[in-house]
């Protein structure tokens, strides 16, 4: 196929800010009518693969941006299958940086969602059914932003969920998008384990039932922290920068989730953007642990990050909850 120039109003939209291609005289509806016909033209030519990612980028932007959110939606699920269809490689590449804004966009509506969520807790005829509602709703909540739980046991490692397909944008190698993607889950979580926190007590029930309950809401805001956690400092180690603004929102809530480890920098004896080898590999371990499904291979993932951080408190829960989960003592 004869490769065709990008036309001038394109190279305007891609070289400029949006103010800059309004001030050429391409108007929305001609800009989106210009790149899809650019798209349409070229996205079967590998050649042209980096400019074909700007344009859709452009593209999915411009719908957010004017809210046409099906639209939009149905740009951010093209470029996925055009990434996956030519096999492009998650190396941060435009192509690669495309999917993985992709990938965040399209979970939107289910981090809307997520962030609609409430608990009912309803009155209750007795204290029984009080307790038997609220362990319902809660496993219903955490499902959500943790995903089901891959055993019966109720030590089982959630697999799936917001968060999980979230910290999936970090395998792109777009370090803007994985810390766009952490972000999200960082006010996801602070939200949640907030809400659970000020979750009141059942009427009705005995004091070893209001402790248990108390328990149960304790388990489920540290089962949220310890994975945000994870997803949080593998995009921070991902690209530790004290210069820049993304990067140090993203630092400061790892302080809030594990101040031991990631104390305030200016109360710091060292410079804690300068992670060791070790600490950098195990987050990577953690972070392939919650993605496999195959429990042996989970657990050795995790001991090999106890090993090279034991210092992490969240790497020793991950390690203990798979093993159970695994059957091993």
């Amino acid at each position: 196929m004869q490769r065709l120039p990008l036309t001038f109003a394109l190279l305007v939209v891609f070289a400029l800010p949006h103010v800059a291609a309004a001030q050429a005289g391409i108007g929305p509806g001609q800009e989106v009518a210009d790149l899809n016909a650019y798209i349409a033209a070229h996205e079967d030519d590998r050649g042209l693969g980096a400019d074909v990612a700007r344009a859709m980028e452009r593209l999915g932007r411009l719908e957010d941006e004017q809210k046409h959110l099906e639209a939009a939606a149905a740009v951010w699920k093209r470029a996925k299958h055009w990434f996956e269809k030519h096999h492009y490689e998650r190396n941060g590449s435009p192509e690669a940086h495309l999917a993985a804004e992709a990938t965040r966009r399209l979970l939107a509506p289910q981090v809307a969602m997520a962030g609609d969520l409430r608990l009912r807790s309803t009155p209750q005829s007795t204290p029984e059914a009080a307790i038997a509602e609220r362990a319902t709703e809660l496993d219903e909540f955490l499902t959500h932003y943790l995903g089901k739980r891959a055993a019966a046991s109720a030590d089982a490692v959630r697999q799936g969920g917001l968060f999980s397909e979230l910290a999936a944008v970090h395998t792109y190698g777009a370090l803007s998008e994985t810390r766009a993607a952490a972000m999200t889950i960082a006010k996801l979580e602070e939200y949640a384990a907030g809400h659970l926190a000020t979750l009141p007590i059942p009427d009705g029930l005995q004091p070893a039932e209001q402790t248990a309950q108390q328990a149960a809401v304790k388990q489920a805001i540290g089962d949220l922290e310890g994975r945000a956690f994870t997803a949080i400092e593998a995009a921070w180690l991902a690209g530790p920068d004290k210069k820049n603004a993304d990067a140090m929102a993203l630092r400061k809530h790892l302080t809030r989730l594990r101040p031991l480890k990631y104390p305030q920098l200016e109360e710091a004896a060292t410079d804690m953007v300068n992670v060791t080898a070790a600490q950098a590999e195990a987050s990577r371990l953690a972070g392939l642990a919650q993605k496999t499904e195959n429990l042996v291979l989970r657990v050795k993932y995790l001991e090999k990050a106890v090993k090279l951080d034991p210092q992490n408190p969240s790497y020793l829960q991950l390690f203990q909850a798979a093993k159970l989960q695994a059957g091993q003592p």
